[in-house]
Order: C-alpha cells, then sequence, then structure tokens
C-alpha cells in the first residue's frame, strides 16, 4: 500500500458533528476534498458550500446531539442518501468558561449534556448501525489538553473533557471486538468560537510565549491527526489520545 493509498478516505462515509463552525467546519471541508463523503451535523445553519470537482459530497443535516431522536433521523437521512456511516468525527461541543464557585448547576449541567452525553448518543447510535451492518469503523472524539492540565476558571469544560477522554478508553475498550475503532484527539489552544473568552486580550501573548513553538494552533494543524485516525493508517489503533498543542502540555 502507498503511503497515499493509507491515509486515503476517498469513497467513505464520515459523520462529523458540529460541522457548521470552527475546526468542526474545517475537518468537514478537509475530508470532502480527500474524496470522503460527509455528513455535517449540527444544531445551527450550515454555510453556503460551493462543490468542487473530484471532492466527495456534502450533506447538512440540522440536528441537537443531546436528542437521541434526532441522533437518530441525522443518522437515518445519512444512510438513505450515503450508505452505512463509517467513521465519525464527534466534534460538537460548547464551553462555560467560569471559575468553580462561581459554576450554576445549570452551567454544569449544560457543558455535560452537550460535551459527554451528546458524545456519547452519537457514539453509541454510530456503533448500533456499524454492528448490525457486520463492518467495522472509526469513532474520533475530540477531548482536549484541559483533560489533563485543567485551566482555572475552566472548571465545566476541563471536566467535561476528562470524562470524554475516559469515555473513548471505555468504548474502546468495548467494541474493539465489532472492529470499531474510539480514538481522541486533544488540541491545544486554537483560535475559535470556544476559545474566545481566553484568547482575546493578554492571555493569547501569554499562550503564545509559553508553547516551545511560540503560536497557537491553525486550523490546518489538526488535519493531520484526523485523516490518520479516520483512514486505515490508525488500523491498529484505539483507544489513543493524539496530542496536537504544539508542545504546550510539555511546559506543566
Amino acid at each position: 500500500m502507498t503511503d497515499e493509498a493509507l491515509l486515503s478516505v476517498a469513497g467513505k462515509t464520515i459523520a462529523v458533528t458540529g460541522g457548521s463552525s470552527g475546526l468542526g467546519l474545517r475537518m468537514v471541508e478537509v475530508l470532502s476534498r480527500r474524496g470522503a463523503n460527509v455528513i455535517s451535523i449540527s444544531r445551527t445553519q450550515a454555510p453556503v458550500r460551493h462543490s468542487l470537482a473530484g471532492c466527495g459530497e456534502i450533506i447538512d443535516i440540522m440536528a441537537d446531539v443531546t436528542c437521541a431522536d434526532e441522533v437518530k433521523r441525522a443518522f437515518d437521512e445519512a444512510e438513505a442518501q450515503l450508505g452505512t456511516v463509517t467513521a465519525v468525527f464527534n466534534n460538537a461541543g460548547v464551553a462555560q468558561m467560569a471559575r468553580a464557585l462561581d459554576t450554576t448547576r445549570e452551567m454544569l449541567e449544560r457543558v455535560f449534556e452537550v460535551n459527554v452525553a451528546g458524545a456519547f448518543c452519537v457514539a453509541q447510535e454510530a456503533a448500533r448501525r456499524l454492528i448490525a451492518a457486520g463492518c467495522g469503523g472509526t469513532i474520533i472524539n475530540m477531548t482536549s489538553i484541559l483533560a489533563e492540565r485543567p485551566l482555572k476558571g475552566a472548571a465545566a469544560y476541563s471536566m467535561s473533557k476528562a470524562a470524554i477522554s475516559q469515555m473513548t478508553r471505555a468504548l474502546a475498550l468495548e467494541w474493539a471486538c465489532h472492529d470499531i475503532r474510539v480514538n481522541a484527539i486533544a488540541p491545544g489552544w486554537f483560535p475559535t468560537r470556544i476559545n474566545e473568552a481566553v484568547l482575546e486580550g493578554p492571555a493569547s501573548g501569554f499562550l503564545k510565549g509559553r508553547n516551545p513553538m511560540r503560536r497557537l494552533g491553525e486550523t490546518q494543524d489538526l488535519d493531520g491527526a484526523v485523516l490518520m485516525l479516520a483512514s486505515d493508517a490508525s488500523r491498529y489503533m484505539t483507544g489513543t489520545i493524539i496530542t496536537v498543542d504544539g508542545g504546550h502540555s510539555l511546559q506543566g
């Protein structure tokens, strides 16, 4: 197998949650350009997409990942149009930035409802269908470096991402016998909507200075990790957390 074929996602049917903005929007475009047929599942309307020759198809489905019935409907629509979804990028998430003593029960529940329960619901629906179809697949969860190194003022978010990391390992252990791989990506600091509250003002310069590579992440910096985990290049990897942070977490 050539190097190009090893990382190929051409012809695969891949679902991306939170695909209407931020890193999810980027991944929908990257996977499509590589020939994958992509289903973007999001609560919000996706921007106008321009199809290019040689790219895979993109289907936008509006659904709330916290509602099991909506997740089921989204997968039903995806299968009806593109066949069995064999790869999922579990990217949808929210952040409630507040110190622990200022975090309300409602804030905590909202973060866990989307980041943890929503991700679990999507993974569960995908796995049920893969098992019923008798084929293997891959699930990529989005965790964070804050799962291991929490940040003051982001207690709920850090806790939710720690749960995602452990969920990744638990599902990998249970579903390996069905040839379903479950891995996760732990990004560092990227200038996305979810990080706006932290990266506005002096924090941005501080985080750049603390990073061994002296910069924040750029959207394309996650492309390689996603392509590897979505392709056969990771066929013997499961339960793995891949950190993409420019060495930020090495600083202690």
